[in-house]
């Protein structure tokens, strides 16, 4: 299996608020349940962060200067059983979702060396206005999700959803939030047929948001919502597997910068010096 395949892929399991042993239950759940990667998402507000004028106000309090370091996990052979069976080993990739109102977080974000560390990049942008000026600025990410109270702010038209697909965003259905919650659940499916009206709902994953191992589904029953979202069969089966793919390998090419090719040294190449000296010597017309 190639590196960027990520194969049956949860890409938001929330650790922002997690220690370490909730977060280590949530993902060994994930990867009982089927899954062979996981995200571990930290969300991070764009008004929690500091300004100039609040950084020498002592008052501020709650407030963050730098991006939190992404959570990192230690698996042993025991909390993958089914993947070892397989010859396989999970996938646990870090990802950074930034609530966002305007574009004034780009000075945080374009100073921040901890931003680099992460794998996947997400935004949910408060108003189409917002992800409009994001989609114009030069700051590039994979992901673009909606938290439900926020699923209004959003008018998806025809020509923005166009624009996020030419820019490699995927778009991101979260089933956790419907799970717990029935107006959530409303407004996601509304989300959900919105972009299949603006895209016909091109590029989508859908995701968990998880907090709690009993948030999780396995992965033929989050597939299976693609009746519900309006997406086809094979819609709701590439938003678990295939379009998470994409976005890892998109995540690859926007760390990489514009360029989107990979040269890597697979081994060493030994040359036939008798064969070299023949072909100079070959009379040619």
């Amino acid at each position: 299996m190639d590196d960027e395949d990520l194969g049956l892929a949860d890409l938001n399991i929330d650790v922002t608020r997690c220690n370490q042993s909730v977060a280590k239950s949530l993902v060994v759940r994930a990867l009982e349940l089927g899954y062979r990667t996981v995200a571990l998402n930290t969300v991070v507000h764009q008004e929690d962060m500091l300004t100039k004028k609040q950084k020498n106000k002592k008052e501020e309090h709650g407030k963050i200067s730098e991006f939190p370091e992404p959570t990192r996990l230690q698996l042993t052979e025991q909390d993958y059983p089914d993947l070892k069976s397989q010859g396989l080993r999970p996938r646990i990739l870090t990802r950074l979702t930034i609530v966002v109102f305007d574009n004034d977080f780009l000075i945080h974000y374009n100073k921040s060396e901890v931003v680099k560390k992460y794998d996947l990049l997400s935004i949910i942008p408060k108003t189409d206005k917002c992800l409009q000026a994001v989609l114009k600025s030069s700051f590039r990410f994979d992901i673009v999700s909606l938290h439900p109270d926020l699923i209004y702010g959003v008018k998806w038209q025809r020509k923005l959803y166009n624009e996020c697909v030419e820019k490699y965003v995927h778009f991101e259905l979260l089933y956790g939030p419907m799970i717990a919650d029935r107006e959530n659940r409303r407004k996601i499916i509304s989300l959900a047929h919105s972009y299949k009206t603006a895209g016909k709902s091109r590029k989508i994953i859908i995701s968990s948001g998880a907090t709690s191992p009993i948030d999780l589904r396995c992965p033929s029953d989050v597939a299976n919502l693609a009746f519900i979202y309006g997406l086809t069969e094979n819609q709701g089966r590439d938003a678990v597997n295939k379009h998470c793919s994409d976005v890892n390998k998109s995540a690859l090419g926007r760390k990489l910068g514009v360029y989107r090719v990979k040269v890597d040294r697979i081994g060493h190449v030994t040359v036939d010096e008798s064969s070299s000296d023949d072909s100079e010597g070959m009379d040619t017309d």
